[in-house]
């Protein structure tokens, strides 16, 4: 190499040596180090918003003080309180399926959702209840039950057919163990259809404000003809409001929303509720042509009738079909006939029933604890509850519940919900819970004593 030539690299590769202004402008490019606390307020309440449980977020709140700020305070709980909160499902045990002494004595039985695994279900026990065994489950809503007194002149039959309205409800909200309860008026002795647990006074149900003790509702259904007291012949509703001006009366505005063109059967016999999805709740009537569905919208208490085909919904067999939700939050119907069970589903942009699903029960169940092949023999199987997710089912020539996942149509008995053999329903916690209310309080005291 000749002397005083600068040798180069092979490539091009060569680089400029590195100065301290170099430096400078390539650390204030990459920016400071950050961490998951400089994370802004905003962007954290949609992380935690994307929770999959009420349980998850209370564990979010123990992280750290600032967390816990943020969960309790207004802001998230306006926008998380539009989600479903869901801690459990309370269980019944209906004595159609169970007659035995113990069954009628039962209280409904509190099973936690898998996101609240560790709970200990004896913190939503109803003993805190006045004759806590004499109460059966009609309803809930949030952190709100609706119960009414069992009568013993009609112990066979449920809410969900039809008796007179109970002369004692009670509300509870059994996260507090605070009660009220109520006493049905002497005017109101039709038979009753149902029993709800509307949006309460100044709760729009879209989170804005919660139901709770002081502003629940009360919707009872009754099946009543007497066109000269109520100036139609149908369905009437009648709702109670807590508050000093609150009490029972009688909503027209639920006859005057009734089709007029439309009937239903004089006969309540002939009346079955089939379920409730979203707001509404509906029943089978039976028609002299075709099949149909009384539909109450709970919010409003308006009713209306849609004809469905006669295949889907027969009044006269209540225990062999029910409504409930898709997942894109329309109407399924699930139908159990001569041990086959089968799931039909609104075709998208048309009112066409479509089959989406069936399973042969006889041969699903085989190889299943305590499975015995004259369980289907003389009688078919019949739907004990039904949700959105799944079915429970038993046969009738003995009480062997078991439960039928609607997606995938496989059976199993070994889930705690299949061993209640009745009516479910889900139960919300009320947000903000108490623990994160305490651990934002003590956050704020000590901010008070520095």
């Amino acid at each position: 190499m000749a002397p005083g030539r600068r040798r180069h690299r092979r490539g091009g590769d060569e680089r400029a040596p590195k100065t301290k202004t170099s430096s400078r402008r390539k650390e204030a490019t990459a920016g400071p180090a950050t961490s998951v606390h400089d994370i802004p307020d905003h962007v954290l309440e949609l992380i935690f918003l994307r929770l999959d449980s009420c349980a998850s977020v209370v564990r979010a709140a123990s992280a750290c003080r600032r967390w816990c700020h943020l969960l309790a305070g207004a802001a998230f709980a306006s926008r998380f309180g539009s989600l479903p909160l869901l801690a459990g499902h309370y269980h019944t045990v209906h004595n159609f399926f169970d007659r035995s002494l113990a069954a009628s004595r039962a209280t409904p039985v509190f099973v936690p959702s898998p996101g609240m695994a560790g709970v200990d279900p004896r913190h939503f026990s109803l003993d805190f209840l006045p004759d806590s065994t004499s109460w059966e489950l009609a309803d809930s809503r949030g952190g709100l039950l609706l119960l009414f007194k069992k009568s013993t002149a009609q112990a066979s039959w449920s809410w969900t057919g039809y008796r007179y309205l109970p002369d004692q409800l009670v509300v509870c909200e059994p996260s507090t163990r605070r009660h009220q309860g109520i006493l049905s008026p002497p005017y109101l002795k039709g038979k009753c259809i149902g029993l709800f647990l509307p949006h309460g006074d100044g709760d729009d149900g879209s989170g804005g404000r919660r139901i709770g003790m002081s502003n629940f509702r009360i919707l009872a259904v009754l099946h009543e003809f007497k066109p000269w007291v109520y100036g139609h012949i149908g369905p009437v509703a009648c709702a109670f409001s807590s508050g000093c001006d609150g009490g029972w009366r009688v909503l027209p505005e639920s006859a005057a929303a009734f089709d007029g063109d439309a009937t239903v059967p004089d006969r309540v016999e002939q009346i079955s509720f089939a379920g409730r999805v979203g707001g509404s709740a509906y029943w089978a009537i039976g028609q002299e042509h075709g099949a149909s569905m009384l539909v109450l919208d709970v919010a409003t208490a308006a009713f209306s009738v849609v004809t469905f085909p006669e295949h889907l919904v027969r009044s006269h067999d209540r225990h062999n079909f029910r409504v409930i939700s898709g997942e894109d939050g329309g109407l399924r119907v699930v139908r159990l006939l001569d041990n086959e069970l089968k799931v039909f589903g609104r075709r998208h942009g048309s009112d066409e029933w479509v089959l989406q699903n069936h399973v042969r029960l006889p041969e699903a169940t085989r190889g299943l604890p305590g499975h015995e092949d004259r369980f289907f023999r003389q009688n078919a199987a019949i739907i004990v509850a039904a949700e959105e997710t799944h079915v429970v089912v038993t046969p009738q020539e003995k009480t062997w519940p078991f439960s039928v996942d609607l997606e995938t149509m496989e059976v199993e008995r070994a889930l705690e919900r299949n061993k209640y053999a009745g009516t479910v329903f889900p139960y919300e916690l009320p947000w903000p819970p108490a623990v994160l209310m305490t651990c934002a309080e003590r956050g704020r005291s000590r901010r008070t004593r520095r």
